[in-house]
């Protein structure tokens, strides 16, 4: 370049430079206060594939019209890696003042902020000040390590430089130049699997499949299931389980999907059975599988089907982890073996033989096998005492219908297996009346069997009534009231009719006189099932009692009541037999009537009786005064005999009295002498 072209450039350089200087000078640059960019948090972490988010709280204050601040980026990524673009949104509870957003975002709207950044505009510059908060994140994370995004904020003055000029905040940062940082830290997916989730176990592959790919709770059903034969092993159960990282987590974010939590797993069975992985094997004691999933399928590899192989008894599944053997979890099943126990019942203990002259019942039994399993398989016969009134004996192992050997075994016409409760019912025929002893047995002859059942005895009565009683339940009943007939009946045997809807006994006439109005009941009472009429002639027992209650309405008025039953002879030549019951209705109006009309004739007789006995009692009393006036004249008379006899009686005793005083007197002149006499002597004596 010459020298004269050096300066002509040089010249025009300063030209200009003094131009813009002469056009700006006249305005006064915009006051800028206390621009601030705060971070919620300066720090944030996050998985390979996943999200990151934050806020900022931006303000800033100025005294020029229309003044506009906008955030900006930039971003450091771990070698070989990009940083994610960020997104921003602000909602109308993001707490902002005076600021008129440049993005539609009001809706909660995420908006690329990656090339032109966050504006902010003041609304109004006369209120000085504005604050703006804004959510932030970013989103896939590429690659494990450290991310630094460093933020900075331009002002844009409409009235400086042109409408498109930005300027970065005097003092504060430059672009490029970090005004806050937000580091996060990225670390990689734990898919490790240390651990169980959740584990699904069934004896249908389509439950326990669809329960895993629905992910419910764990579906550990107990699976019970007959242990077989070694030579021909049998599927019984279909088991999976899902593992959790450390964190619990059994799927992680991998870029823009998903990826499940592995591990290589060892898995064994102890005691019975034996497992495979995937179907199409006869099984083993152990298998290795991966144990892996997507969002969508189940895969082959992670199926443990579980085989019988005619071992009975617990057989445990363990699965561990295949890399250190740390026991993941168990799982049992139960397999069932031959039965060695049984118990039975019949539907029906007391039961009327068929008006064909044959029925039948139904047996029931649940058996065991030696651990206590309840057996849903097998090959049992039915024995009775007494063929003649109830089943027959069994002729060989493979005689199947229950007429010709009451074998039972759940798929003949006769037997069925109840697959839940694990009942087998079998039918017994009745060809009698009479008694008979039902047991069960594992073998078509006693001798063969190992074990029999319980003991269960059938009582097998007539269905016709042979003897019949009927009585009211009181003797006497108002008019209109309602009284209670029983009526008890016996078979030939003389046992209670047994009832049976069926089968029930009939009679052949029923009358009551006078016409009563009628219904019947099964049990004492007053409520039941309505009859006809009194002529209703079918026996209806209660159970079997053999006894029937028939309510009937009384008369309205007083009379005597009769019930005749009627029932057919027994035998050839045999005439009906009729049984009554009696009772009366009394009128309470009548029997007043009645009462006090012979209370008045009553009455009347004892007033004449009376009358009578009045009489009778004063000419009694007339005798009687006679009969003392006679007796006061003997009186007198004997009085006057009396006197003279006391007045005699007197002189003889004052003689009497005379008599004694002289006696007494010279008595005692006597005993004076006496004494006198003996003192003489005593005083002798003494000289």
């Amino acid at each position: 370049m010459s020298k004269r072209t050096f300066f002509k450039r040089l010249a025009l350089s300063v030209i200009a430079a003094m131009g813009l200087g002469l056009l700006s000078a006249p305005l006064a640059p915009a006051v800028r206060l206390n621009t601030t960019l705060t971070l919620s948090s300066t720090t944030a972490t996050a998985s390979v594939g996943d999200t990151a988010t934050g806020s900022w709280v931006l303000r800033a204050s100025a005294t020029q019209d229309s003044e506009s601040y906008t955030v900006r980026y930039t971003c450091d990524a771990p070698v070989g890696a990009s940083c994610p673009g960020l997104r921003a949104t602000q909602t109308p509870t993001s707490d902002t003042f005076n600021v008129t957003q440049l993005n539609d975002v009001r809706a909660g709207v995420w908006t690329d902020i990656s090339s032109s950044g966050w504006s902010d505009t003041l609304s109004q510059v006369s209120l000085g000040t504005m604050r703006s908060t804004t959510n932030f994140k970013a989103m896939l994370f590429p690659a494990a390590g450290t991310y630094t995004y460093s933020f900075y904020v331009t002002p844009r003055l409409a009235d400086v430089n042109g409408p498109a000029a930005n300027q970065v905040i005097a003092g504060t940062s430059t672009a490029g130049t970090a005004y806050s940082t937000w580091t996060v830290t990225v670390t990689a997916p734990d898919t490790t699997g240390t651990q169980l989730s959740r584990k699904y176990i069934s004896s249908d592959i389509w439950t326990a499949q669809n329960n895993k790919k629905n992910q419910g709770a764990s579906s550990d059903s107990a699976i019970v299931a007959a242990a077989g034969t070694a030579a021909s092993p049998a599927i019984v159960g279909y088991a999976f389980v899902t593992l959790a990282n450390a964190a619990g987590d059994t799927r992680v974010a991998v870029g823009s999907g998903f990826r499940t939590v592995d591990e290589s797993l060892t898995v064994t069975i102890t005691g019975a059975g034996t497992i495979a992985a995937g179907t199409g094997s006869t099984g083993s004691a152990a298998i290795s599988l991966l144990n892996s999933r997507n969002a969508t399928s189940v895969l082959t590899g992670e199926t443990i089907v579980i085989f019988s192989n005619g071992t009975a008894g617990t057989g445990t599944i363990t699965v561990t982890k295949a890399s250190n053997g740390a026991a993941i979890t168990t799982m049992t099943v139960t397999f069932v073996g031959d039965a060695t126990s049984g118990s039975a019942a019949l539907s029906d203990t007391v039961t009327p033989l068929g008006t064909s002259g044959t029925s039948t019942v139904d047996l029931y039994a649940q058996m065991k096998d030696a651990g206590g399993n309840l057996v849903s398989s097998g090959t049992f016969y039915v024995f009775s005492s007494d063929t003649k009134v109830a089943g027959s004996v069994p002729t060989s192992t493979g005689a199947t219908s229950y007429q010709t050997g009451h074998r039972c075994d759940g798929t003949a016409n006769s037997s069925s297996w109840n697959t839940t409760t694990k009942v087998l019912t079998c039918k017994v025929v009745l060809t009698d009346t009479g008694t008979a002893t039902i047991t069960l047995r594992d073998s078509w002859t006693v001798t063969a069997s190992t074990w029999t059942s319980n003991e269960i005895t059938i009582d097998v009565r007539g269905n016709t009534v042979r003897t019949l009683t009927v009585a009211f339940d009181k003797t006497t009943y108002a008019p209109g009231e309602r009284a209670i007939l029983t009526l008890t009946a016996l078979d030939s045997a003389g046992k209670a009719l047994a009832y049976k809807a069926s089968d029930t006994g009939r009679l052949t006439q029923v009358l009551s006189t006078p016409n009563l109005s009628s219904s019947y009941i099964n049990v004492a009472g007053l409520a039941g099932t309505q009859g006809t009429s009194v002529t209703e002639t079918t026996f209806l027992g209660y159970f079997d009692t053999g006894v029937e209650t028939r309510v009937v309405t009384m008369p309205t008025y007083g009379t005597d009541v009769t019930y005749e039953v009627t029932i057919p002879g027994f035998g050839a030549n045999k005439d009906a037999v009729t049984v009554t019951a009696s009772a009366k209705v009394v009128d309470p109006a009548a029997a007043a009537t009645k009462a006090s009309a012979d209370a008045a004739t009553a009455a009347a007789e004892a007033a004449t009786d009376a009358a009578a006995e009045a009489i009778d009692a004063a000419n009694a009393a007339t005798d009687a005064a006679n009969l003392a006036a006679e007796a006061a004249d003997a009186a007198t008379v004997a009085a006057e005999e009396a006197r003279d006899a006391a007045d005699a009686a007197t002189a003889a005793v004052e003689e009497l009295a005379t008599q004694v005083a002289t006696l007494m007197a010279a008595l005692k002149a006597q005993i004076t002498t006496l004494a006198n006499t003996v003192a003489k002597i005593a005083k002798k004596v003494r000289a």
